[in-house]
């Protein structure tokens, strides 16, 4: 019985770390969740030897309801997804499995078929199982640059192809095995096993490969539209300036005219008139000029430009300039500014008219560099699933504005935080700048 249950835990253990490690599911932080996680994990792991059981419904129990329980309640995001994740943790756990079988056999020189009943090799085979996960987790964390977001990026769809490719190369283990055993040539029985790790490597390749590709495809249109952004937002900004110029022009063309008027009715004491006058050419001056916000940067006052047109009762506050010492390409400042402020416009949108602003600050601290930008919410946003989930309806070809930002803001050394209260929701952005 005790056999059972440590092997039990060791077992849960291993799907733990598939799933919250190497598939970067977050853990729940409420507590009951938790205490109903715990309650179902305690049941799961005293089972023991259960399924050893002729028995179906016992079967069932141990084996899919209750683990599937434990890791709904534990685990965060849509129970779809965990499901597939949960389902493709269980299936992947077969390769290192026929690993460690293979080492076994070519260690002691026996057969694989040790592996059904001998406890002790079970417990070694768990324990060599959980420290090759952990080292593929660290390994995985370390080499590739924002690996949660890629992994999270993933859609759920993938996880059900691994599984089902995962399940047909275990089978393909299996009915091997089954053969392999009709042979006492422990040489030629290892051969078929490394022959099905292969074929298995192959289908994770497969799996992983597509998910990978369709990945970087969805970046790559993200970053064309991006471009295609970029493109738009600076040359609506060069219109701006040169429609300006034009009026700024007509009104110097104009302007002895206004004033020969102006100072003829102030000559005969119709100051009244004077005043309506000189209203009326201010007026025509605000139309004809359209108002531009300047923080030190073209780049950036183009954003600014374009964002100010497209969010309309909006009250915006400005303040700061950004230094010309910035060690961040245009690109990359067009991406950070334009995403922040289009998921402030949208937040705006969502709530009364009258309570629409948005504040941007820009200041200098030291030799960094802060970037603010604040605007209402309607709702307490989780800012630790920012960027792996979007609210927009359109969730295939939405969510990325986050994954660009962070991007960006990495790529040139810098640091990104989301603040978010019942009313508030607060962007940072900070950048190290260099003395010269």
């Amino acid at each position: 019985m005790i056999e059972g249950v440590v092997l039990n835990v060791m077992g849960e253990m291993e799907v733990g770390i598939m799933i919250c490690g190497v598939f970067c599911v977050p853990i729940t932080r409420k507590k009951w969740r938790l205490f109903v996680g715990l309650i179902c994990l305690i049941v799961l792991c005293a089972g023991g030897d259960w399924y050893k059981y002729d028995d179906l419904f016992i079967l069932t129990m141990g084996v899919g309801i209750v683990p599937v329980i434990f890791w709904t309640f534990v685990t965060e995001g849509k129970w779809f997804r965990r499901l597939a994740v949960y389902i493709c943790s269980t299936m992947c756990l077969g390769l290192p499995y026929t690993c460690i079988d293979l080492i076994y056999s070519l260690f002691l020189g026996k057969g694989v078929e040790i592996s059904g009943e001998d406890v002790c090799y079970r417990f070694l085979r768990g324990i060599l199982t959980i420290v090759a996960e952990l080292v593929l987790v660290i390994i995985l964390k370390r080499k590739i640059a924002q690996y949660k977001e890629i992994v999270r990026d993933i859609p759920s769809g993938y996880f059900i192809v691994g599984s089902v490719c995962a399940f047909a190369a275990s089978m393909i283990h299996h009915f091997v095995e089954s053969i392999s055993r009709e042979y006492e040539n422990v040489q030629f029985a290892n051969f078929i096993s490394v022959c099905v790790i292969l074929v298995n490597i192959m289908f994770y390749t497969l799996g992983v490969g597509s998910a990978v590709l369709d990945i970087f495809r969805k970046r790559y249109k993200e970053e064309s539209l991006l471009k295609e952004q970029y493109l738009q937002i600076a040359g609506n900004y060069v219109k701006t300036v040169r429609d300006n110029a034009k009026e700024t022009q007509k009104i110097r063309h104009d302007i002895q005219n206004h004033m020969g008027i102006l100072r003829y009715q102030l000559e005969n004491g119709e100051y009244q008139k004077a005043q309506e006058y000189l209203a009326k050419m201010q007026a025509h001056m605000e139309r004809a000029i359209k108002k531009t916000v300047s923080v030190g940067h073209e780049i950036v006052d183009a954003v600014l430009s374009q964002m100010q047109s497209e969010g309309q009762g909006i009250r915006w506050e400005i303040a700061g300039i950004l230094p010309p010492e910035l060690p961040v390409g245009d690109f990359d400042l067009c991406t950070i500014f334009s995403n922040l402020l289009s998921n402030s416009i949208e937040a705006c949108m969502q709530i009364e008219e009258e309570k629409r602003y948005i504040h941007l600050e820009i200041r200098r601290l030291g030799d960094n560099l802060l970037i603010e930008i604040s605007n209402p919410a309607s709702q307490r946003i989780e800012v630790g699933k920012l960027g792996s989930i979007t609210s927009k309806k359109d969730d295939k070809n939405h969510g990325y504005g986050i994954l660009n930002i962070k991007d960006a803001v990495h790529k040139n050394h810098g640091e990104v935080m989301f603040e978010s209260t019942e009313d508030k929701f607060t962007a940072q952005v900070i950048f190290h700048l260099s003395e010269k």
